[in-house]
């Protein structure tokens, strides 16, 4: 047996028991890091943007942890390392595929950025709010309060849209179907007035109302798209479902009839 070799054999068992050590303290590290940020983030809005770091902690301490065990741990030579990892690099690259795909592309969600943890994303027919980035998935809550858990390899192949790319603000768009002979300046301006006196706006960027065709299959209706921005994007159904109740109620107290959007 090669003189490095025998070397890495001495003591296995001792140095295998040293690494899990090694690796379950990160564990039991990771685990209290991440339930005290998540819990002090939720605390207020403004203390949201703590949950951003745990991806980059995640990699960055099983990184550390990795290194440790290697260098300090098994301490091969560079001959044994080198033969070591080329071997087992081929083995698992051919074992797990997918798996190493995935966990590259949480590396490239940490490292590109194209969402971050608390935005909100649409990927394929999934839409809500990214509560975790792994190592090999990404986890959405809808506004359902469901959770989808997507791969990673699936996240950076597909296009993806950002509501807010970081900000805690986002645009609302609240539909709302008129019926014919509906005076459509009057329309917008109570429209106007619901979004803007919200609870849940943000007042320093603009409110605007459009009008579009609705059509439907007995007569063309008139559409307006009311967009606005919330203070915090956990109120977007909140503030579509206030301005929509809003505009219904004061337009039937103006004797007018508003349908459900469609």
């Amino acid at each position: 047996m090669p003189e490095g070799a025998a070397e890495l054999a001495s003591n296995l068992p001792l140095k295998i028991a040293l690494s899990a050590a090694i690796l379950g303290l990160v564990w039991a590290f990771l685990g209290a890091a991440v339930f005290l940020l998540e819990r002090f983030a939720e605390r207020g809005a403004r203390y949201r943007f703590l949950k951003k770091a745990i991806p980059v902690l995640r990699i960055a301490c099983w990184t550390v942890a990795a290194y440790a065990v290697i260098r300090f741990v098994f301490a091969p030579s560079k001959e044994t390392f080198f033969a070591f990892t080329t071997a087992s690099g081929v083995a698992i690259g051919f074992a797990s595929q997918d798996i190493l795909k995935n966990v590259f592309g949480g590396i490239m969600i940490v490292f590109d950025r194209p969402f971050q943890v608390g935005d909100k994303v649409r990927i394929g027919e999934y839409y809500g709010e990214v509560t975790n980035i792994g190592l090999r998935t990404t986890r959405l809550v809808t506004s359902d309060d469901n959770t989808i858990t997507v791969p990673n390899a699936e996240m950076v192949s597909k296009a993806i849209a950002n509501a807010n790319s970081g900000a805690l603000d986002c645009q609302v768009v609240t539909p709302v179907v008129l019926p014919p002979g509906t005076d459509i300046q009057k329309a917008k301006r109570i429209a106007w007035e619901a979004a803007a006196t919200s609870r849940f706006v943000f007042l320093k960027k603009p409110i605007s109302v459009l009008v579009e065709d609705a059509p439907s299959e007995k007569e063309l209706r008139t559409k307006l798209k009311i967009k606005a921005y919330v203070l915090d994007t956990r109120y977007e159904f909140a503030f579509q479902s206030d301005v929509a109740e809003t505009v219904k109620r004061t337009l039937e107290d103006s004797r007018e009839r508003i349908l459900p959007a469609a």
